[in-house]
């Protein structure tokens, strides 16, 4: 079953220290991006996130979005630094003493927020591993719904696929059934051409034979309408596979595709061919528009 790239989840759970709110966005990737954010309590678990995500999504970008309200107390302690308080207090009473003014303690306490480094923060959980269960259970939820979310949207995805390859197949059939008249239109104007030239003359026949041969093998297309079948079945099965992720096995078919298409045209000299070459092409865009958003 098909499964969108595209998806969201969320999830918020009460525990003993508060309530806890995991939202998750996937989006469309060539590769397996995760990113968190957390605040500074939930930092330490940003690897055990990440782990669990990754087993659960093979590609796309993975935004993920933590936030607690705790009921009692904050598991963050906070420390002033109040060396570095002193120093800055000098030194901005030295700027307003160079500068003739009365240094204002609003002020001075606004200049000194912006100061880096001026506060320490320190997390002290109290239950490590019951904060680890609570968190594990709010992204294990979370995930449910992301990926009930891909499944529907892959569904709908493979609605529109599904019937697209269908199509390819009957243009391709028609290639099929034109090939054979192609060689036989080649040898009647050949032999038409020689009669002209050469009327009457023996070995006319033995020269339309050659030629034809020749002819025949570089237009003959059977075998990549052979290998453009194969494909195509490899395609059908991908959409209904058990497998998470088939994004890009799909998109390495649909450039085997494309190639035996385009090889299909180059020996092609028949408008009909040209016009299933064309309709074939067009839905492959199609597909390919449509994959890209495939996990």
């Amino acid at each position: 079953m098909l499964r969108s790239m595209t998806a969201f989840g969320r999830a918020c759970c009460s525990t003993s220290f508060g309530r806890l709110t995991i939202e998750i966005q996937s989006l469309n990737r060539r590769h397996l991006e995760i990113v968190t954010s957390l605040p500074r309590e939930w930092l330490g678990f940003d690897a055990d996130i990440k782990e669990r995500v990754a087993k659960e999504v093979q590609r796309g970008h993975v935004a993920i979005a933590v936030s607690a309200v705790f009921d009692k107390e904050s598991p963050l302690s906070v420390t002033p630094n109040l060396p570095l308080v002193q120093q800055l207090k000098g030194a901005w009473e030295k700027v307003a003493e160079a500068a003739g003014v009365t240094l204002d303690s609003g002020l001075c306490l606004g200049l000194m927020a912006k100061e880096p480094g001026l506060l320490f923060y320190e997390v002290a959980l109290k239950d490590e591993a019951q904060c680890r269960d609570a968190l594990m259970e709010a992204l294990n939820l979370s995930l449910e719904q992301l990926v009930s979310m891909k499944k529907r949207e892959g569904e709908r995805l493979l609605t529109d696929i599904a019937p697209r390859f269908l199509l390819m197949r009957s243009s391709m059939l028609k290639i099929a059934e034109k090939a054979p008249d192609a060689v036989e239109r080649y040898r009647k104007r050949l032999k038409e051409r020689l009669e002209e030239v050469l009327a009457g003359c023996v070995e006319n026949e033995e020269k339309i034979l050659r030629e034809v041969s020749v002819y025949a093998e570089k237009v003959d297309i059977a075998e990549e309408i052979t290998r453009f079948d194969s494909h195509i079945a490899q395609c059908e099965q991908l959409l209904h596979s058990d497998a998470p992720s088939v994004g890009k096995t799909f998109e390495f078919l649909l450039q085997e595709l494309n190639r035996e298409v385009n090889t299909i045209a180059s020996k092609g000299a028949d408008v009909e061919v040209a016009r299933q070459v064309i309709a074939i092409k067009a839905e492959l865009e199609r597909v390919r528009e449509q994959i890209q958003n495939v996990e």
